[in-house]
């Protein structure tokens, strides 16, 4: 997945983000900053040109805390959970 359809992918999630009525604030919060770290994390590597060069810490952390956000929204919220899982595939296909 290239750079440009992860980052479409992202504007669907913070949309239904923004529509959703039913999720928790703390949910909410900590998911929207969850994709605005993805969001920081593919401008660096297109602008680095270099996925690879991002600390393998900081990339076991954004995985780590996108795999629990899909855990937590997959039966709540089967659409915010899904958009999360392609980015999540999306990242880890880039070597994010």
């Amino acid at each position: 997945m290239n750079p440009e359809e992860m980052l479409s992918i992202l504007k669907s999630l913070q949309e239904e983000l923004a529509s959703a009525e039913s999720i928790h604030p703390d949910h909410r919060k900590s998911l929207q900053s969850l994709t605005d770290e993805i969001q920081q994390t593919l401008a660096s590597a297109a602008q680095t040109n270099a996925a690879a060069s991002t600390g393998a810490a900081a990339t076991e952390t954004l995985s780590q805390r996108m795999k629990e956000s899909i855990i937590e929204f997959e039966v709540r919220h089967p659409i915010i959970g899904g958009l999360v899982e392609r980015l999540t595939d999306g990242l880890s296909g880039m070597g994010i």
